[in-house]
């Protein structure tokens, strides 16, 4: 049986260390880079709060460092925040970049590192690949990732999500040139989650990779990535609901973490489809792992009217037990109930008619994501389309 290493070491984009080993082998990639200076960024107070930064000043002590750190990233980073990550940048010059936290300091970290070493405005990045096609060939640094929690996969993806106070929405830079080269997932730092995140990330987690295993039309983009999904699937089906009850079960800790990591490496390469396009603009309203979980099966319903859909999720009847597609989506449903989630989004207040209107008419906006879904949706239908999937969530 293949270790949690291995598995990650199938990953090529990253080299990923996985395990409290991955202290040394920071320290030893430092020293061999011959690093003075580093800019770290984390949360306001979840990196001191899991141990990490404490683990970190450790492992870093005798390298003569200079350390500059950023700690006022919010949960949910906005445009403003990234400038002034990218002014701290610009005045520390840092050798290295690290961040240590969840997918908000990571995501931020991604951004600022960009428009630090391009120069650009915060808002030319938002969309897919616009630094890479407009700079071919030019290589950029990477953030170094020490992930803390489990669940976006940050530390293995090209992306980053940032919200726009402006736009009332979160915008997403997807950028090959920011996708770490080293990240060290080391699984004790997500045991301080209260109860509440482990469920959230540990859900997101799941979203990416059933949303990932589920969009067929990918299936080329990498011959491991189905593998990795399944993989994923599986792990927070068994320890998600252990590591919910007992945050210190180092061996649910560990699976959650590799499981969230492998979502990340998923949709690296399979695009998630219409429940996280929906929840683009719900921050602050409902936790994101929670908004995606509950509307994959409203979406899942949608995507099995097409028979390759309903073929691939058949593969998942091990894991989810069921007869029938609709068995395995209602398996799916009891899982998600198992682990406190509420059974429809009626059961979040700001989660309103009218917002699920406004949803379903700027879905249109995003062409893109509508034609990389498992089954298309046809620009024309929409809004028809994308509401009705609202409503049944």
């Amino acid at each position: 049986m293949q270790t949690y290493q291995q598995i990650l070491d199938t990953y090529s984009d990253t080299e990923i260390s996985f395990g409290p080993e991955s202290w040394r082998k920071f320290a030893l990639l430092l020293a061999a880079k011959k690093t003075r200076k580093i800019a770290v960024f984390t949360g306001r107070n979840s990196a001191d709060k899991s141990g990490a930064w404490r683990r970190f000043e450790q492992a870093v002590k005798n390298l003569n460092l200079q350390i500059a750190r950023f700690t006022e990233i919010e949960a949910e980073p906005c445009t403003e925040t990234v400038e002034k990550m990218t002014v701290f940048l610009k005045r520390e010059k840092p050798d290295e970049a690290v961040a240590i936290g969840g997918g908000s300091p990571m995501d931020a970290a991604k951004a600022a590192y960009l428009k630090f070493q391009a120069g650009q405005s915060r808002h030319d990045f938002f969309g897919v690949n616009k630094f890479s096609s407009a700079n071919p060939g030019k290589k950029l640094k990477k953030v170094i990732c020490f992930p803390t929690s489990s669940g976006t996969g940050s530390e293995a993806t090209p992306y980053a999500n940032i919200v726009d106070h402006r736009l009332k929405v979160k915008k997403l830079i997807s950028e090959i040139e920011i996708i770490p080269e080293y990240s060290f997932v080391i699984p004790e730092l997500a045991m301080s989650m209260p109860e509440h995140v482990t469920r959230a990330t540990g859900c997101d987690a799941l979203a990416h990779s059933l949303e990932g295993f589920l969009n067929i039309g990918q299936d080329t983009n990498h011959p491991r990535a189905n593998d990795w999904a399944l993989e994923s699937i599986r792990l927070v089906r068994e320890f998600l609901p252990r590591a919910i009850n007992c945050g210190r079960d180092m061996e649910a800790r560990t699976a959650m973490a590799a499981a969230a990591t492998l979502g990340g490496m998923t949709i690296r390469y399979k695009s998630t489809g219409l429940p996280h396009l929906c929840s683009f603009s719900w921050f602050g309203k409902i936790e994101h792992g929670i908004a995606v979980a509950l509307l994959l099966p409203a979406a899942w319903k949608y995507y099995i009217q097409r028979d390759e859909i309903a073929h691939r999720t058949m593969l998942l009847k091990k894991i989810f037990p069921g007869e029938t597609p609709l068995e395995i989506i209602a398996s799916y449903q009891e899982f998600l109930k198992s682990c406190g989630v509420p059974t429809s989004l009626k059961a979040f207040p700001a989660v309103t008619p009218e917002l699920l209107e406004l949803t379903a008419k700027s879905a249109g906006l995003n062409k893109m994501k509508l034609e990389l879904a498992p089954k298309p949706v046809p620009l024309e239908n929409s809004y028809e389309i994308i509401l009705r999937i609202l409503q049944n969530a």
